[in-house]
């Protein structure tokens, strides 16, 4: 979207990673509890979910989810049981003690795991855009009672057959509500594209140190953890979300400011727009 030789602003540099690779480290925040909201509202408002404006990440001894455990976590994405997931993840590390072991997170990009599984798997892939998992997210026994289903495909293509979305998140899956002919063929696709997600060399892990954050569009990249030993010492992230749509909005206005637009047009964000 942004020539990288160009002198824009931070800012605007982020913004530019987060369209084009889908995520961002960000360096030297204050650790503060609200330094995270301040930082996402300079792209839009932050978006608002079953957990709050923010969330804290950190074990407890009756956990609402299991990333408030210090169990390890596979590769998915946020709250995909909305009918619009959040967009926009963006992770601060507030206090994360050397005497902690383990907790890295893992980050991968769906995209060309999925380009590559449509080359080598083309019945997996096709099955996995057609049939319909279930995710939920039903509990009762929280502060405020969930309880929300949402059936849709692992992947969605347009009518040219462009990938235009992923929807991954193996702990917030419910039964398979599909014809019993389809069980067979939906397991062993889904089985292709877990092992596929899980040896793909295109991993990235990091250990977050105080005041980074890890910023990343939660509709294309998966994020994982490693599982962890606090050794009695402090493992706390605090996170907000963003909307995917206001997100696109804030890259096209300000490539439209600052007339790059037709030459660097804004990348497809993964929200499942066919446009």
């Amino acid at each position: 979207m942004f020539r990288q030789n160009s002198p824009f602003s931070l800012s605007q540099r982020w913004l530019k990673y987060l369209n084009e690779y889908g995520l961002c480290l960000v360096t030297d925040i204050p650790t503060g509890l609200d330094e995270i909201k301040k930082v996402g509202e300079r792209i839009s408002h932050i978006q608002k979910t079953i957990y709050g404006e923010a969330f804290d990440v950190k074990a407890t001894e009756n956990p609402v989810n299991i990333a408030y455990s210090t169990l390890s976590l596979g590769f998915h994405m946020d709250l995909v049981y909305y009918h619009s997931p959040p967009g926009l993840q963006l992770l601060h590390c507030i206090r994360n003690d050397t005497c902690v072991k383990g907790g890295e997170s893992t980050l991968l990009d769906s995209f060309p795991v999925l380009e590559e599984m449509r080359e080598c798997h083309p019945k997996h892939f096709a099955t996995l855009t057609k049939v319909p998992a279930t995710f939920q997210k039903i509990h009762y026994e929280r502060d405020d009672p969930v309880e929300m289903t949402y059936q849709r495909t692992h992947v969605v293509v347009d009518d040219t057959g462009r990938i235009t979305g992923m929807i991954w998140s193996p702990p917030f899956e419910g039964p398979l509500y599909v014809p019993e002919d389809e069980v067979e063929p939906y397991y062993a696709a889904y089985s292709c594209l877990a092992e596929m997600l899980n040896t793909s060399h295109l991993k990235l892990i990091h250990r977050q140190r105080p005041g980074e954050a890890l910023t990343f569009n939660n509709q294309r990249i998966l994020h994982a953890r490693n599982g962890f030993d606090l050794n009695g010492g402090v493992r706390h992230l605090r996170g907000v979300y963003i909307n995917i749509d206001e997100f696109k909005s804030k890259c096209g206005v300000l490539a439209s400011k600052l007339g790059i637009k037709d030459q660097h047009p804004i990348r497809h964000v993964f929200n499942q727009c066919t446009f």
